[in-house]
């Protein structure tokens, strides 16, 4: 994948800058721009957005982009994904919140989900903690019996806006956990109870993108019940592909559970290094990906700016510092992004 700048891209498909310049300003192309000192804006325009804005508007070069964000919307209505994983430490949440955001900047409209009571995602992206204004609210409410209607989970979905997009979140805090395990004594079937919630809003987005905490447990039923897929992230570490059977194994068990078939869509072996061992681990893990016709596997390199942009509370997309190699870092999610985008 290629990342072209505004007179780059102008020269590599033959249009005028000043023809291109308002396609970028509409969105019409997805791209990452980014505002110098000088207020100067910069446009990043990876092919790969390219080539899917060309898919979903129907046009054969740029200087034929026509349309409205409306296109963009899913024809074949919500796509829940949930991402998992029973070890700490993989970098779940920043996989989780960057393909959200990912999402978001293909101009689908997104809600990010945090099943986690640790609060990792809604702190990664928002900066702040939601204790006393999040989902186990809304746990509370139906654990009273109340009902609750569509204006009632909103108010607990908070808008986040960034310079490339903008996607909602609905937090979590550090009670949620005991919360959603009281909840067995209260329901006869607990494992519906996030599905409830999110059907008030589904209709509302293209994509529900829903983080669990790593760990088995109700808060991750409740999660895989209301999702179609599933998107397992983990590293390359012997302990992490046996982690993956024993997640393959509970995921086996909530399907008995449940009477519900649950697809593995994706796996991201996460902070990978250039050594021997890490491409043996590779390997063993995308052998068991075959196994369990598990078509998505992603790599994603070890970097400090994974961390660096999480420790900013902004997305990979969003971090200025070697914006060129941000871009290249975040290939895999981008690629996973654009291919869900494009089923929607």
């Amino acid at each position: 994948m290629e990342i072209l700048r505004l007179a780059k891209a102008s020269e590599f498909y033959n249009i005028a800058t000043k023809d291109l310049t308002p396609i970028l300003q509409t969105k019409l192309i997805p791209h990452i721009k980014k505002l110098s000192a000088s207020n100067r804006t910069s446009y990043y325009i990876p092919t790969l957005f390219v080539d899917y804005a060309k898919k979903v508007l129907n046009f054969s070069s740029i200087s034929t982009a026509k349309g409205t964000l409306e296109d963009f919307k899913n024809k074949n209505g919500t796509k829940i994904i949930t991402v998992s994983n029973l070890k700490g430490g993989v970098g779940k949440t920043s996989v989780a919140s960057n393909l959200a955001y990912t999402l978001s900047v293909l101009n689908k409209r997104v809600l990010l989900v945090d099943m986690d009571s640790q609060a990792n995602t809604s702190r990664y992206l928002a900066n702040k903690y939601f204790t006393g204004n999040s989902i186990k609210n809304i746990f509370d409410t139906l654990m009273r019996k109340e009902k609750i209607d569509k204006e009632f989970v909103k108010q607990y979905i908070s808008t986040l806006e960034f310079e490339n997009s903008s996607l909602d979140l609905l937090p979590s805090e550090l009670a949620l956990g005991r919360v959603v395990e009281f909840s067995r004594a209260v329901f006869t079937m607990p494992h519906k109870k996030l599905n409830d919630i999110l059907k008030h809003v589904k209709d509302d987005y293209d994509f529900i993108i829903i983080d669990t905490p790593p760990s088995t447990g109700l808060s991750l039923h409740m999660a895989i019940y209301a999702s179609d897929m599933m998107s397992i992230v983990t590293d390359a570490e012997d302990f992490s592909v046996n982690g993956l059977k024993e997640l393959s194994s509970e995921i086996e068990e909530i399907e008995e559970e449940t009477d519900r078939s649950i697809s593995v869509d994706s796996i991201f072996i996460n902070k990978v290094k250039n050594s021997k061992i890490h491409e043996v681990y590779i390997e063993a893990i995308a052998k068991l990906a075959v196994e369990q016709n598990i078509e998505n596997v992603y790599t994603i390199a070890d970097s400090t700016r994974v961390k660096e942009a999480q420790n900013l509370h902004i997305p990979m997309l969003e971090y200025k510092r070697e914006l060129d190699k941000n871009l290249v870092m975040s290939t895999s999610i981008m690629e996973y992004a654009v291919e869900k985008a494009l089923q929607g």
